[in-house]
C-alpha cells in the first residue's frame, strides 16, 4: 500500500486552526514591512519539528540578489518530504508558501531567529509551526554537493507549455566557452520531486549535472509539474503526461543553436519516461537507463513483494493474502481504465476486503488503520484510483523499449529492492534484442542500491551521508556518452 497522510484531527481543530490563521493573518498585515527580514543573496537554515513528529523538517531558504522568486527547499530524514516548495512569497517579514503535492501550506511572520505561523494540512488539520535559524546542518549535504563558484554557466529556463501541457521550470548547465555541444535531459523517478531529485538530504541530479557540466556536456533538468517553479498538477498526471513533457524538454533542447545531439538519462520510472519518448521521437541520440522497471506495474509490485514482507515482518498468511489483493486490485483498475468504468467498481472490492481484515492484518499489509476511519480510507481510496495509478495499471511498457531506436547504455543494481536486477536487466535485454535500437550495454554493479550508490545505513536523524551518487556510476556513464558522442549516428 503507499503511506498515506496521518490525519488524525478533527473537524473541530480544523475550525480552530482556520480561526488562528484568520486571527494571525489579520496580525500579519499589521506588522508587515517592505524591509526584507533576510538579506538579499542569502541562504538560511531552519528547523521545525510537526506536531507528534519526532522528525524534524529543515528548511534551505535562498533569496537571489537578481530580483527572482526566492527558493526554498524542505529535507527531513524520512521519504516524501524532499523538495522545494512551490507558491512561495517573501514580502518583508512574511513567509507563506505550499507544497501542493502534499496538500500543506504555511503562512507565517519572520522576527529575529524565528519563523511562526499557521501551518496547515488540508483539508483538516492546522496547527502552530516554529521554526529555528539554525546553522548549516554538517549531515545536509555530503562531499559531493557542488558549490559555486561553477567552472560552467548556470541558466534558469523555462519550458513553454501547451494547450494541457504546463509550463516547467529549469535549471541548464553548460561549458563556458563557446562551441557546440551533446546535451542530456535528466528525468526523475516516482514521485513529486524537483530538479534536483532530492531524496531524504540527498541531491542526485544536481551531482550528476555537475558532474557531466564539467566533462563537456549540457545538462538540462526540471521540476515535475505542480513541484517548485513548474505549473500543472502532479497528482493529475500520468507516466504519458510526464513523457509529453519531456518530449517538449527534447525539442527545447534541439531548437538551442549552442546543442548538437541531445540524450536522455533517466532513473527508475524516468527511465521508463526516456524509454517512452525514444520509441516516439527521432531526436533522441542516446539513451542512459538507471534501473528502469522494464515490466508492467502489476510485475514489479510482485517482484518487491518478497522484500516489503522481510522487512514488515509479514507472515506467510499476511504474504498471500497481500498477494491475492494486490493481483485483484490491478486486475479491478486495469479494467476500470481500459473500459472507462465506474470506480465504484474498485471501491467495492476495496471495502469488502478490508471488512475481512483484523486490526493486526491492517497495518501489517498497509492499509490505513482503524483510528485513521472513513478519512484514512478515503485518503488510500484516493491514491489507488489516481490517473497515475489507472494508467499504469493498464499500461505494458514492452512496445516502448522494443520502439526504441538509439543506443542505450541501461544499469541496473544488485541490491535494488525497487527494481529488481536480474528480471529486469534481461527484460531489458530481450526487447532491445528484438527491438529496433542499434546497439546497447547493461551493466549491474553488484553491491550498489536502487539510487546507483553503496547502500546508506544510519541510525539517527542526523546521520552523516557519504555518497550521493557512486563515482563508478558516473564514471562509466560519463565515459558511455563520450564514446556515443564519437560514434556516427546510427539511427
Amino acid at each position: 500500500m503507499k503511506n498515506c497522510f496521518n490525519l488524525s484531527k478533527t473537524y473541530a481543530a480544523a475550525i480552530i486552526g482556520i480561526l488562528l490563521t484568520m486571527l494571525f493573518c489579520g496580525c500579519v498585515e499589521q506588522a508587515a514591512t517592505n524591509a526584507p527580514a533576510i538579506a538579499p543573496g542569502s541562504a538560511t537554515f531552519w528547523e521545525g519539528h510537526l506536531e507528534t513528529d519526532k522528525f524534524p523538517l529543515h528548511f534551505y531558504l535562498q533569496t537571489p540578489t537578481d530580483g527572482k522568486q526566492p527558493r526554498m527547499h524542505i529535507t527531513a530524514s524520512r521519504p516524501g518530504w524532499a523538495g522545494p516548495a512551490d507558491h512561495l512569497k517573501l514580502s518583508g517579514n512574511q513567509l507563506s508558501f505550499r507544497i501542493s503535492t502534499r496538500n500543506v501550506s504555511f503562512s507565517g511572520t519572520i522576527a529575529s531567529n524565528t519563523i511562526t505561523g499557521a501551518w496547515n494540512e488540508e483539508p483538516y488539520t492546522s496547527w502552530w509551526l516554529t521554526m529555528n535559524s539554525v546553522a548549516t546542518p554538517a549531515f545536509m549535504f555530503t562531499k559531493q554537493h557542488p558549490w559555486p563558484p561553477f567552472p560552467y554557466l548556470v541558466e534558469e529556463v523555462t519550458i513553454p507549455g501547451t494547450g494541457s501541457r504546463p509550463n516547467l521550470a529549469g535549471t541548464i548547465t553548460r561549458p563556458a566557452e563557446p562551441g557546440s555541444f551533446t546535451a542530456i535531459l535528466l528525468l526523475n523517478g516516482q514521485h513529486a520531486q524537483g530538479r534536483d531529485s532530492e531524496c531524504y538530504y540527498h541531491r542526485p541530479f544536481l551531482v550528476w549535472a555537475d558532474h557531466l557540466t564539467r566533462n563537456g556536456l549540457i545538462v538540462l533538468r526540471c521540476d515535475d509539474r505542480g513541484v517548485g517553479g513548474s505549473e500543472g498538477i502532479f497528482n493529475k498526471a500520468t507516466t504519458a503526461d510526464f513523457a509529453a513533457d519531456a518530449s517538449a524538454c527534447v525539442e527545447f533542447l534541439k531548437r538551442r543553436p549552442e546543442v548538437s545531439q541531445v540524450g536522455i538519462l533517466g532513473h527508475s520510472e524516468g527511465g521508463l519516461v526516456a524509454a517512452m519518448v525514444a520509441s516516439e521521437c527521432r531526436s533522441v541520440d542516446f539513451l542512459v537507463l538507471l534501473a528502469p522497471p522494464v515490466f508492467p506495474i502489476s510485475r514489479i509490485w510482485e517482484q518487491q513483494a518478497p522484500f516489503i514482507n522481510r522487512k514488515k515482518g509479514t507472515n506467510e498468511r499476511q504474504a498471500a493474502l497481500r498477494r491475492k489483493f494486490e493481483a485483484e486490485a490491478w486486475q479491478k483498475l486495469a479494467t476500470i481504465a481500459r473500459v472507462n468504468a465506474d470506480k465504484g467498481i474498485f471501491r467495492e472490492f476495496y471495502t469488502s476486503f478490508l471488512a475481512g481484515l483484523s486490526e493486526e492484518d491492517r497495518v501489517m499489509l498497509g492499509f490505513p488503520s482503524s483510528e485513521k476511519g472513513q478519512i484514512g480510507i478515503e485518503n488510500d481510496l484516493q491514491e489507488w484510483c489516481s490517473p497515475w495509478m489507472l494508467f499504469m495499471a493498464a499500461f505494458n511498457p514492452a512496445a516502448s523499449y522494443r520502439g526504441i531506436s538509439c543506443p542505450v547504455l541501461g544499469i541496473f543494481a544488485g541490491l535494488d529492492e525497487s527494481v529488481l536486477p536480474e528480471p529486469n536487466a534481461a527484460e531489458l535485454e530481450k526487447h532491445l534484442r528484438s527491438g529496433k535500437c542499434p546497439s546497447f550495454k547493461i551493466h549491474t554493479f553488484p553491491d550498489f542500491d536502487h539510487q546507483m550508490r553503496r547502500p546508506v545505513r544510519h541510525a539517527s536523524v542526523t546521520y552523516p551521508l557519504t555518497e550521493t551518487v557512486a563515482t563508478e556510476t558516473l564514471n562509466l556513464v560519463t565515459g558511455w556518452i563520450k564514446s556515443q558522442m564519437q560514434a556516427p549516428a546510427s539511427h
